[in-house]
């Protein structure tokens, strides 16, 4: 914000027009947030039989990051921040005036593990006696695993039901690069590690599909078995379902018991007057999940002895790139922070990220350790924390995980494309150099690496990997050969990781952000 509003000054200094643009822009800037401010503080009124409105269309996430441009325009977010529906819902628990809980569900951009900590909201909700209405144009895997656990279940009655298996795609690049003169060199530890694969053959390799395959299977697992046991359904049904696509229409799904009614929004209505124990004409009382969240943050004590949550969503980089990242200079500011507070009491670390370099993963991981000496450290896993992302889990004391969490990935590589052929071929392009050591130029676009340089790189990833291994054997307490076992840059889903000792339990964390 600093470096934004220095660059606003130097421009408003150079014109009287500039200067009047800048005054006109703070002044929007100001109104919006004024008026966004009141918005949300301005407590709406509940009444009784109030019912709590969720409308999922987007991605679930786990912070919004809203762009300045998009505040200005009040341009509609497509991002769905997943904590502060569980918190709206954990609320509604226990205040007198919601009732139930209308959710409507459309496409979600949400992997398993997001899914199924709202979900398991949802189910605690449903536990207390209050009713659940769901609602879908359209129902595939991921909106039905939702809305399974509802007391009804609607569907359009132009809409479909597409429950499918699980599938994952991998795109190939190397006849690409082939045709482009474009030569990848690939430096790696671990068969499993396959994030390069794509840039060096043309399909899977035999390791790569025997742990995506794996991978799978444990999820879809978790996935047939939730469902089959909240629709009293035999698991086999759903999976030959899930084969032929035998139920796709609106009425074959309700003859199936899949959804409880096909209707449209005035027949959700009816059902829920009717769990309310409304007259027809009367007007349902509905309030959104974020306002109603919003309305009661103020409401929140602050204690002496806290437990603050830290959030690590993202890929994890050196330098500061943007707010969908792990910033290794942000991130350590924020532990030490956290360590210095003597009203924080324990650290919840919240991950999804897939990695990203080895340097700042390490550099996290020893903050971590370093913070782990004077206050517990509990991490908790949401879709994806592997590679670099259980790189940091590990520096904490105690891993928590879902079923379908991806984790482990335990593993390195290192990707340089060599294009001097592609300069030279293609674009006619090439170079001269003078030096002092023969390797001065080593990473020069003109030519490719000797083979002793690949040597060093290798030597370079090999330590790293090496490297890894301890880390993760320190912070977990674990023998390294244990640790070697279950590395090689497999992915695990959060229950075998269970089973490994990768993970101390399964199941995410009930905690106001």
């Amino acid at each position: 914000m600093k470096r934004f509003l220095k660059k606003i000054l130097i421009i408003a200094l150079g014109t009287m027009v500039g200067r009047f643009i800048t005054i006109a822009l703070i002044i929007s800037l100001i109104i919006g947030i004024q008026k966004h401010t009141l918005k949300s503080t301005v407590p709406s009124r509940l009444t009784d039989k109030t019912v709590l409105r969720i409308v999922l269309h987007g991605r679930l996430v786990e912070e919004i990051h809203q762009p300045l441009l998009q505040v200005l325009t009040k341009e509609e977010s497509h991002e769905i921040d997943i904590l502060t529906i569980k918190n709206a819902i954990r609320s509604a628990q226990e205040d007198r005036y919601i009732a139930g809980i209308y959710l409507e569900v459309g496409e979600l951009v949400a992997g398993w593990a997001t899914l199924a900590e709202l979900r398991g909201a949802l189910q605690a909700f449903k536990a207390t006696g209050k009713f659940i209405v769901a609602y879908g144009e359209n129902y595939n895997s991921k909106s039905y695993y939702l809305a399974s656990l509802a007391d009804e279940i609607v569907l359009h009655p132009a809409g479909n039901f597409i429950f499918t298996g699980l599938k994952l795609t991998v795109l190939f690049y190397k006849q690409l690069l082939d045709k482009l003169d474009i030569a990848p060199q690939i430096f790696r530890v671990g068969r499993y590690k396959s994030a390069v694969e794509p840039f060096m053959q043309c399909s899977m390799s035999e390791a790569s599909k025997e742990q995506n395959r794996v991978l799978l299977n444990n999820i879809y697992d978790h996935l047939i078995q939730t469902v089959a046991i909240h629709k009293n359904l035999d698991p086999s049904v759903l999976k030959s379902m899930a084969n032929t696509l035998a139920i796709t229409q609106p009425q074959e799904a309700y003859k199936a018991g899949l959804v409880t009614q096909v209707g449209y929004f005035n027949d959700i209505e009816a059902l829920i007057r009717a769990k309310l124990k409304l007259a027809v004409a009367t007007k349902i009382n509905y309030i959104d999940f974020d306002t109603y969240h919003k309305n009661k943050q103020p409401h929140t004590k602050q204690h002496n002895n806290r437990i603050a949550v830290l959030i690590a969503s993202g890929a994890i980089v050196d330098k500061e790139i943007g707010p969908n990242y792990i910033t290794t200079s942000i991130f350590v500011r924020m532990l030490r922070k956290l360590r210095e507070d003597p009203d924080v009491k324990a650290i919840v670390l919240r991950i999804n990220s897939p990695g990203g370099s080895a340097l700042a993963s390490d550099t996290i991981w020893k903050e971590l350790m370093l913070t782990r000496a004077c206050k517990p450290i509990v991490a908790s896993m949401s879709d994806i924390a592997a590679s670099g992302g259980y790189y940091l889990a590990a520096g904490c004391d105690y891993i928590l995980a879902h079923p379908t969490t991806i984790t482990g990935s335990i593993g390195i590589y290192g990707l340089y494309f060599d294009v001097h052929a592609l300069l030279k071929n293609k674009l006619g392009i090439v170079g001269d150099v003078v030096k002092t050591s023969p390797s001065a130029d080593i990473f020069s676009p003109v030519r490719p690496f000797s083979e002793h340089e690949k040597n060093i790189i290798q030597q370079h990833i090999e330590s790293g990997y090496d490297n890894f291994l301890d880390k993760v054997a320190t912070g977990r307490q674990m023998k390294k050969v244990d640790v070697a076992r279950l590395a090689e840059g497999r992915v695990w889903s959060g229950s075998l990781a269970k089973e490994h000792g990768l993970v101390d339990q399964l199941g995410g964390l009930e905690l106001e952000a």
